[in-house]
């Protein structure tokens, strides 16, 4: 093992002492690792995360803001805020993205769903922070910087660049109008996981964040790894609406509306995770989530061109942006 991972061994049985080896857990595309132990018949996780690059403050005190809240998050166990050590309640194995299936998958939608609503009926904190314009605008120009600059290496004309300009202003005042909540951030199918005893487990809200109430819905409903129907994104939205409702939390009914707010957060979500990914293949060195730019793109061609305001972009992307990431993605694997 390395130094670090000798450290953090170290300091693990310095909390329990009898443990056994760790176990090095799936890639992530954080700087953080992950690995398991055991002690007398009981799994823990042990997180090595550099305090310099890594929200850890925020991951512990949320930890324990959510549980209060009724959030089913892990509990931090013991940590050493200096060398980013942490001991950490162990969610097992079973990833909702690897889990879910025909059969089931209606079933582990409506719990996410209702983690969803747990969320969204917390205590306010001053603490977090709210997505605001400028945040906003930023998470989408990660859009061109990374995606069609350096990953692609595309040339944008300046027509090119007004319609892009003008898809951001136009998603950006729809994304801003919607009403403010506590969102996950990143809820989507990797960070969910079904526990032995059936329920849900949240995990990787450290950037917990107000913003659009919609935000954490489309992150799930809309998964890049999970593409489902109109017909069931329906079915959510009106499970959403009816148990929003049992919560005391007030949305809108109206389908309609409901479905052009989950496209138009879903629109710049993913513009910034396009921008992310490509990002983490070429600052930091990590291309395991690169063949999640194809589904990612489809799902900003297609939701853009249901609208007038929309249909340039949705054309500019379909006939120059998406067969230059065929291209570059070449033999990648879907």
């Amino acid at each position: 093992m390395l130094n670090l991972e000798d450290n953090l061994y170290t300091w693990a049985k310095s909390q329990i002492a009898d443990l056994g080896p760790m176990e090095l857990l799936r890639e992530q595309a954080s700087s953080r690792k992950y690995y398991r132990v055991n002690s007398k018949g009981k799994s823990f996780i042990l997180a090595l995360s550099d305090p310099q690059k890594e929200l850890n403050d925020e991951f512990i005190k949320y930890s324990e803001f959510l549980i209060k809240n009724n959030v089913s998050v892990p509990r931090v166990e013991a940590f050493d805020a200096e060398n980013g050590f942490m001991l950490i309640e162990d969610f097992g194995d079973k990833v909702f993205l690897d889990e879910v299936n025909s059969s089931n998958r209606k079933n582990l939608y409506l719990l996410a769903i209702d983690q969803i609503i747990k969320l969204q009926s917390a205590d306010a904190n001053d603490d977090i922070n709210e997505l605001n314009e400028i945040s906003v605008k930023e998470q989408m120009k990660l859009f061109e910087e990374w995606f069609l600059f350096d990953y692609l290496k595309l040339e944008i004309h300046s027509l090119e660049k007004d319609i892009i300009d003008d898809a951001y202003i136009f998603i950006l005042n729809k994304f801003l109008d919607q009403k403010r909540t506590l969102c996950h951030f990143d809820f989507e199918l990797r960070n969910l996981m079904l526990r032995e005893d059936g329920t849900i487990g949240v995990l990787d809200f450290q950037d917990l964040i107000y913003g659009p109430f919609t935000l954490d819905l489309v992150s799930l409903i809309k998964d890049i790894d999970n593409p489902i129907s109109d017909k069931e994104i329906e079915y959510y939205l009106e499970a959403y609406v009816s148990l929003s409702n049992e919560a005391g939390i007030t949305v809108k009914e109206d389908l309609i509306s409901l479905n052009e707010d989950l496209d138009f957060v879903g629109l710049q979500r993913q513009l910034r995770i396009l921008g992310t990914l490509a990002r983490l293949h070429i600052r930091d060195g990590k291309s395991f989530r690169l063949p999640d730019l194809k589904q990612t793109l489809i799902y900003v061609i297609e939701t853009s061109n249901k609208y007038d305001e929309l249909k340039e972009f949705s054309q500019l992307l379909k006939s120059k942006v998406q067969p230059a990431l065929e291209e570059n993605l070449g033999g990648i694997n879907d």
